[in-house]
């Protein structure tokens, strides 16, 4: 075997263990679960959760992107690091 052919493998065999660790990374926020902002306050609840881990929610009539890196999961409950101010912002 040469060196491409085992590069590739390598390459191969990389990419299929790589996605079981992006599913357990889903696992922080699902579907329907409520959202809370740094007050604990409710910004609402998850219509679509992405494939980076970003959730989807209604917020103030709008659908808003809540980044991955601000969600934090505490007992079941699932908060946001963005403020109300920060929340109007997003698109």
């Amino acid at each position: 075997m040469n060196i491409r052919a085992s590069a590739l493998i390598g390459a191969v065999l990389l990419a299929a263990t790589a996605a079981p660790a992006f599913a357990q990374d889903d696992a922080l926020i699902s579907k329907n679960q409520t959202i809370y902002d740094t007050e604990g306050k409710r910004v609402g609840k998850v219509t679509r959760v992405l494939e980076d881990g970003s959730a989807l929610v209604i917020y103030k009539g709008k659908v808003v992107r809540i980044g991955a890196a601000t969600l934090t999961a505490d007992e079941g409950k699932v908060s946001t690091s963005l403020s109300k101010k920060e929340l109007a912002r997003l698109d």
